[in-house]
């Protein structure tokens, strides 16, 4: 029998290679071999193994090496290309320090004429004392109490350039008579609202919370500022529990929607040790004055005031007061609770979209 032209033979398998290559979308690469000698064809398991010489004889009856057969070809997979996700990035927001107080002014109305506190200076002269107190402790933040409409016409006379009001004096004397007063050179409002509290007989009085900005750091903190009913008219027990109740589901839910964000709850509450274990074992915030945090209860120590300040518990409170100076004596039948307090410093996430800030969050 003719044997076929060894060129053919030697092709053959090259071909039926180059067929399985295309059938499977693979591409071919070459890559020289010294050692390879054969023209049959190499396998595919290895990619250094030399392949077995032919057995076939070559016309002079030696080892031929029919040109073209120095090259042996391995398959190569598709090429595919990992992106590592980039690191995220963030703005670190330094920690800062400020004075936040709690200041029932006693109401105008107690010292005008007809009212029950004989004896006390008119409402001028006891906003003039006031503004003293809350210079001299350099107060930075304050909820105001019983803050009636003469109280803020003078406030805003004597340091209306130094501190902002929200309420403003336009919104009514059932608004602005519970109040926030920030410094100016401090913190810029950037949110504001009130919210409803049942007071005396359970009727609705409206109690502020605001959302601030550190001037010099850009964090953000937020303050409800309240003043629950007393029982001047009767047993309003019901009614500040009810109040407290609300007062502990805004502070959750603030602290849900703005997570990282400090925030304080001032007023006077009307209440001790009752008010203290509610707020601090139904919320993440501390009494400013100590005592525990969490599931049990253990009240800071006596003498305890019905003015109360609180913060988110990773806050740092210290020099805690309830003064009552001669001038405070003579301003309001409340102390002024004041206590300095330092926030951690926050890292805020820099979100982008199609290239663009948008947004930042933790």
């Amino acid at each position: 029998m003719r044997k076929p032209p060894e060129l053919l033979v030697m092709l053959a398998p090259a071909a039926l290679v180059t067929v399985l290559v295309v059938t499977f979308g693979f591409v071919l690469g070459g890559k020289d071999d010294s050692q390879q000698t054969s023209a049959e064809p190499t396998s595919t398991t290895s990619s250094s193994a030399p392949a077995t010489p032919s057995t076939s004889p070559s016309p002079t009856g030696t080892q031929g090496k029919p040109e073209g057969s120095g090259t042996r070809k391995k398959l190569v997979g598709p090429t595919v290309t990992i992106k590592r996700k980039p690191k995220p990035k963030y703005d670190v927001r330094p920690s800062f320090s400020f004075t936040i107080a709690s200041f029932n002014l006693l109401g105008a109305s107690h010292t005008a004429t007809g009212g029950d506190r004989k004896g006390m200076a008119g409402s001028a002269m006891r906003t003039s004392l006031s503004v003293n107190a809350l210079r001299n402790n350099g107060v930075d933040l304050v909820g105001f109490q019983e803050f009636q409409a003469p109280q803020m016409g003078a406030f805003l006379a004597q340091a209306g350039g130094t501190y902002d009001v929200y309420p403003s004096a336009g919104s009514g004397v059932q608004l602005h008579a519970n109040a926030v007063a920030w410094r100016k050179d401090t913190f810029r409002l950037v949110e504001a609202r009130t919210f409803g509290i049942p007071y005396f007989f359970g009727q609705t009085r409206q109690m502020p919370v605001v959302q601030l900005e550190h001037i010099a750091t850009g964090q953000k903190v937020w303050l409800m500022n309240v003043h629950n009913p007393a029982n001047a008219h009767g047993n309003a027990a019901k009614w500040r529990g009810a109040a407290t109740q609300i007062e502990i589901n805004l502070a959750n839910q603030l602290a849900a929607d703005h997570p990282g964000e400090a925030i304080f709850f001032t007023g006077d509450l009307n209440d001790w040790e009752g008010v203290f274990c509610r707020v601090t074992t139904s919320t993440a915030l501390k009494a400013a004055n100590g005592g525990s945090t969490g599931s049990s209860c253990a009240p800071p120590p006596r003498p305890l005031a019905v003015d109360w300040v609180f913060g988110s518990d990773d806050v740092a409170f210290s020099s805690y007061r309830a003064l009552r100076t001669p001038e405070i004596q003579r301003a309001t039948d409340h102390p002024l609770v004041a206590a300095e307090v330092t926030v951690p410093e926050r890292k805020e996430r820099i979100v982008y979209k199609n290239g663009t800030r948008v947004s930042t969050d933790d």
